[in-house]
């Protein structure tokens, strides 16, 4: 569920839940004093940014299709590899009362991975070098379905929750790759063209202790041409980006962000990595091209790399097999986004009251 489409049901509703001036800023500031003490935990503590997709004020959704590919790169024990992904994203939402909107959102992911393991001299039989061994794993599949909620309080604050699940596992996998958690955030609309937000998700991670993160949302219109606001989604990780566009038929955006999955590996290979763990981490960097089509229908292109990049493979137990860090990632995507919406007399009318 979408900015625009909270911000135009805080308009409409007749009775919101009102709050006032001092309550909601003694709610903000101990929220951001626990985000702060969260960003400073140790390395292994995830950071999350968000956005919503945008809707208007009824049910609907939007439907993506996305393709990306990083081209080759070499590992740090000589050997290269590079990949190719698709994906398939949907959500939607709206109001079931003047307060409260319900919404979920459903994605597919399939990455092909292709290492070239020939720059070893030497192959080692079994995981304890830095050189791989063998493939560490093949393609991936990666399910994830979040269903959410959202509390209007007032015309100014909103409270989300969602508990995001993820499957994520080498095609073949028999063994669990589930992972679920559940995440809140409280938004702050200081001005029309100012709103922030901090919150914090737990999640379940495979063969490892769950863990705590913060999260931040912005959304900033520096100028009438010039945004910057952080996107993402329910699951860990995300990226700040800057757009600037003349109008809303073309932008120039540049990103920054965090990219992470953990998934299960098949019982195929050697002993040592038998329904395991993979793990990949990047940093990409990214410039792109927003083409709106109509209303919320858009085509984006982006270029980029892929910074601080690591390949992981772990037992079954979650011990460490194999941790390796890869070159900067030359990487292209683009997704296609077509929006849609429930017949007229099904949605919701706050005024039908009256």
């Amino acid at each position: 569920m979408s900015d625009t489409f909270r911000q135009s049901i805080s308009r409409r509703v007749k009775r919101p839940l009102r709050l006032s001036r001092l309550l909601r800023t003694v709610a903000i500031f101990p929220l951001g004093a626990l985000l702060s003490a969260l960003a400073f935990q140790p390395a292994h503590a995830q950071f999350s940014m968000q956005r919503d997709p945008t809707t208007p004020f009824e049910w609907r959704g939007h439907v993506e299709g996305g393709f990306a590919s990083t081209f080759k790169t070499d590992t740090r024990g000589g050997d290269s590899f590079d990949s190719w992904t698709s994906s398939i994203r949907a959500d939607f939402g709206g109001p079931i009362n003047q307060s409260i909107l319900m919404g979920v959102d459903v994605g597919y992911q399939y990455s092909h991975y292709d290492f070239q393991l020939s720059g070893a001299r030497v192959r080692p039989a079994a995981y304890g070098s830095r050189v791989l061994p063998r493939n560490p794993w093949g393609a991936i599949n990666t399910l994830d379905i979040a269903p959410n909620m959202t509390v209007l309080i007032g015309e100014h604050l909103s409270f989300d929750a969602a508990a995001p699940i993820r499957y994520s596992g080498e095609t073949g996998a028999r063994r669990n790759g589930l992972t679920a958690g559940a995440s809140a955030i409280l938004r702050w609309q200081i001005s029309d063209v100012f709103r922030i937000g901090a919150g914090i998700g737990v999640i379940s991670k495979l063969e490892d202790s769950s863990e705590t993160f913060p999260i931040v949302v912005v959304d900033w219109a520096l100028s009438s041409s010039l945004t910057l606001r952080t996107e993402g989604n329910w699951s860990q990780g995300g990226r700040a980006a800057l757009s600037w566009g003349p109008n809303k038929a073309i932008r120039a955006t540049l990103s920054a962000g965090y990219e992470r999955n953990r998934f299960r590996l098949d019982d195929n290979g050697s002993a040592a990595d038998k329904n395991g763990v993979g793990e990949i981490t990047s940093v990409p960097v990214e410039i792109g091209l927003r083409f709106r089509l109509y209303e919320d229908a858009h085509f984006d292109f982006r270029v980029g790399v892929g910074f601080g990049g690591r390949l992981r493979v772990e037992n079954s137990r979650g011990g460490k097999l194999y941790s390796e860090p890869f070159d900067p990632a030359p990487r292209i995507g683009a997704t296609f986004t077509l929006p849609f919406r429930l017949p007229r007399q099904f949605r919701f009318d706050s005024q039908a009251d009256n």
